[in-house]
């Protein structure tokens, strides 16, 4: 019966074990993502004339038309907040980014616009 019952303890530690490794490779996973502010080439989405864009807990960062950056961010979900200097933008959503993409670019306009393909994997 003492093997039976040491068999199961060190089965569920494994399992505990492999779990938790799951949980950090989620967690822990970094993407490259690039903030655009380009206007849609069939001029649907204009760009915006001047932002500050704050990703998750980064400092806000500046934006103005035509402007592309690149952020590092761990996880997979990006909380975004949008602020138009005009005052004319007020934005607040979440972004869920693949597990399997290591590069994603996302256009704000496009997103404040409420349209499907605000967010497109991106080959670095």
């Amino acid at each position: 019966m003492a093997i039976h019952k040491n068999y199961i303890i060190r089965v569920g530690i494994i399992a505990v074990y492999v779990a938790l490794a799951f949980v950090m490779f989620i967690t822990g996973r970094t993407h490259t993502v690039l903030i655009d502010n380009h206007a849609a080439e069939n001029g649907l989405y204009r760009a915006i004339n001047g932002m500050t864009v704050t990703l998750n807990r980064l400092a806000p960062s500046e934006f103005f038309r035509d402007d592309r950056d690149m952020f590092t961010i761990k996880g997979q979900r990006i909380k975004i907040h949008v602020q138009s200097f005009d005052g004319s933008v007020n934005y607040n959503g979440t972004v869920r980014i693949p597990l399997s993409k290591d590069a994603v670019l996302i256009s704000i306009p496009r997103l404040i616009n409420g349209a499907e393909n605000a967010l497109e994997p991106f080959e670095l």
